[in-house]
């Protein structure tokens, strides 16, 4: 089955979804400290930003060359006009470049259309995924309030770098100098659709992506080619697809978690969060999909949230699946929004997860695998549906700042061994990556790169830890003249 084209309807439908270490000081935690977390400016977002070389802390290991890419919410005020929840921020792109033995940073708010329209204008003019502006103009398709501010997507057979949403099409950059150039367009039907924030790259190189819709029970699914080229797609039924963060594949299939979190509202009127509801008496649901034929296995196990899945992988007749389960996750989104009223009160611990699927007889485990208050997991970028033993993860420690929200700890797990790092009082962490010292690299060699926000000193740092010893601490950090606003996730390009 391929996309429709009547893609009216379709674009209708796909509306809905419009939506480092010790050293710096140590502080206590101001009264309204926990609006750091997402909103570390008073006052406009300074844009862009250059840094020029930083002084190296340590020593940066020679192999260790490349651009981490990260992107996340940033701008969420013009012209007096403000948006609340930390998802409605235009998506701003920090590249971090590693050459010569040098450091450098330069970050970009990406010209959207979204953005040079409300620039024009000189206010915010579209209502989001938590709040809905008055007089808001009509929308033309998701593309036209797309921030571009959840994921990356490198293809290097193409030298392409897409900033992705989830309710929209991904959005070309220019890797050097970060200009947005445009969304991409994968096929005459496909255009305009949604494409996911988590895509996955298979070991040869395979872009494996969906997009989901919801109110309609489907999901689109994109196979593309190492060059860069939609090689197919599928519309596919899925119950319960009415938010779906991210999947995962194995050598020979699909991965969705369905979660039992139902929207209700109508295309195109703002304020989705408000339109979804948690239906704590039905499953959550595991769609196993052929990669083949598309064909669909169905499992169900208890109900629960989910963001951010780790890996999946065939194993001696099973399907293993490691993700983070959210079992309160409305309540994780509502306390996205700078406006709330605050208590101590937190929603119930994230888990690190793991499913085994029996697809010979239908049937499915769910277990804990003993982590809680974690999020944001990664592996060796080369093992995408391969068996896994080694993952970073962030997490948050017992003595975090309860008026702070976010992570302070980073997590790196190799089998039974689990090494941790805590930056300290005033830090957030944010999410980091892995990066083997090859391509082929056994699992646990190289190193694992991330930033952290110090909201007492208002500056972040980056990071490098080795792999192997991330609880001694970082191997080497450059610290930036400027605090950036917290993102979301990132990619490294090796050089």
């Amino acid at each position: 089955m391929t996309f429709p084209l009547n893609r009216r309807a379709a674009l209708a439908a796909l509306a809905a979804a419009a939506a480092g270490a010790a050293g710096l000081g140590h502080a206590a935690a101001p009264p309204d400290a926990w609006r750091s977390s997402y909103a570390p400016y008073n006052g406009p977002l300074k844009a862009p930003l250059d840094s020029g070389p930083l002084r190296i802390e340590g020593r940066w290991p020679a192999a260790l060359q490349g651009t981490l890419y990260r992107v996340g919410p940033a701008r969420r005020e013009l012209g007096g006009v403000t948006m609340n929840h930390w998802f409605d921020g235009d998506g701003m792109l920090q590249a971090f470049r590693f050459a010569g033995g040098q450091v450098s940073h330069r970050g970009v708010l990406l010209a959207t259309p979204k953005l040079k329209a409300e620039e024009a204008a000189g206010r915010l003019l579209y209502s989001g995924f938590a709040q809905t502006l008055p007089n808001s103009p009509p929308l033309s398709g998701p593309d036209a309030v797309n921030p571009a501010n959840i994921n990356l997507l490198s293809l290097p057979a193409s030298r392409e770098l897409l900033a992705l949403w989830e309710g929209g099409s991904a959005l070309a950059v220019d890797p050097q100098s970060l200009q947005a150039k445009g969304f991409k367009v994968w096929s005459p039907d496909t255009q305009g659709a949604p494409f996911s924030a988590h895509p996955r790259v298979a070991p040869d190189g395979t872009v494996w992506s969906f997009g989901y819709m919801p109110g309609t029970g489907r999901l689109l699914v994109y196979e593309i080619s190492p060059t860069g080229q939609l090689h197919r797609q599928h519309v596919m039924a899925a119950p319960q697809a009415d938010m779906v963060h991210d999947f995962a594949i194995t050598e020979k299939h699909l991965v969705f978690l369905l979660m039992p979190l139902k929207f209700s509202g109508a295309p195109g009127t703002g304020d989705l969060l408000s339109h979804y509801q948690w239906q704590d008496q039905s499953p959550l649901v595991v769609l196993l999909v052929d990669k083949a034929d598309f064909k669909v296995q169905r499992f169900e196990l208890p109900a629960t949230g989910v963001f951010h899945l780790a890996n999946a992988w065939e194993q001696g007749g099973t399907v293993q699946v490691r993700f983070v389960a959210q079992p309160d996750i409305l309540g994780a989104m509502r306390q996205m929004d700078v406006n709330r009223s605050r208590s101590d009160a937190r929603t119930r611990a994230t888990q690190w997860t793991q499913i085994t699927l029996h697809p010979a007889t239908g049937q499915a485990q769910m277990q804990s695998l003993g982590l809680d208050h974690v999020e944001f997991p990664r592996i060796h970028p080369a093992r995408n549906g391969l068996p896994t033993q080694f993952t970073t993860l962030l997490a948050r420690s017992r003595g975090m700042d309860n008026r702070v929200d976010g992570f302070d700890s980073v997590l790196a797990l190799h089998g039974q061994q689990q090494q941790r790092h805590h930056y300290g009082d005033g830090w957030i962490a944010e999410e980091h990556v892995y990066v083997p010292s090859a391509p082929s690299a056994t699992e646990g060699r190289g190193w694992v790169v991330g930033t952290a926000y110090h909201w007492p000193s208002e500056r972040t740092t980056l990071s490098v830890f080795d792999a192997a010893a991330v609880n001694a601490g970082p191997i080497a950090r450059v610290t930036l003249p400027y605090g950036l606003p917290l993102g979301l996730h990132g990619q490294f390009v090796p050089a």
